[in-house]
């Protein structure tokens, strides 16, 4: 989950992320939501819905996921915006019938009409690597055990680009990435501060982190911080 994504923060964001880099995966062109804050109190074995999944691996192998674990590209795993961690799903190639069973692990993706985020791994026993981008129908097929919101997730935080004295520098910057983000907008001097930020929406902190890593790569060294 290369560059523009949905990135749905619970942040003022409706609908996320410039799209994580991936291997093969064809560019898209629909702007990042920051994902709103999971749901994870409904869930149960059997339930199915249909919905379109991409991958990723490199360069997120190795990396911290969501839910702290460390991303490994060939294990059986999967990003999704709003199951609870350690629930398993059957994910189907509805193109070629190919199956796998995969673990929900991290948050993803954020990209408009992306539904699951297999890791590399996955997307080869489903044969979707040269597509990037399949049809797939999603099944429950073993729910997570104690599957609850974490305590912090009525804790919300927003994701800085950078912080200006000068007005039009920062609107500058919030044109740049106005097209890839939705909720991207300029915070404006207040209570003795003279500096003009430039922020995105208002979200989780596992979502927040996921979109500062977006930007990162994208060569802003953005900063999460929390809300008052």
């Amino acid at each position: 989950m290369r560059r523009v994504l949905l990135v749905c923060l619970a942040m003022t964001l409706t609908a996320s992320c410039a799209k994580r880099p991936r291997v093969s995966a064809p560019s898209v062109s629909a702007p990042v939501s920051v994902a709103t804050a999971p749901d994870q109190s409904r869930s149960q074995t059997g339930d199915a819905a249909d919905g379109r999944a991409s991958y990723y691996g490199d360069p997120y192998h190795g990396r911290k996921t969501a839910n702290g674990e460390t991303f490994d590209k060939n294990k059986m795993t999967a990003a999704h915006r709003s199951l609870p961690f350690n629930t398993w799903v059957r994910v189907r190639n509805q193109l070629n019938g190919k199956e796998v069973d995969v673990r929900i692990n991290d948050r993803g993706p954020f990209v408009a009409g992306r539904t699951i985020d297999l890791s590399e791994g996955a997307a080869r026993k489903v044969e979707m690597i040269r597509s990037g981008v399949v049809p797939v129908r999603m099944t429950v097929i073993k729910e997570a055990v104690g599957g609850r919101p974490n305590r912090g997730d009525n804790v919300f935080y927003v994701v800085q680009l950078g912080a200006f004295r000068s007005e039009k520098t920062a609107q500058d910057l919030r044109r740049r990435f106005e097209k890839k983000f939705t909720g991207i907008y300029v915070d404006k001097p207040s209570g003795g501060d003279n500096l003009y930020k430039v922020r995105i929406g208002r979200a989780l902190l596992t979502n927040a982190r996921y979109v500062e890593r977006l930007l990162r790569d994208d060569n802003i060294e953005a900063i999460v911080v929390r809300m008052q």
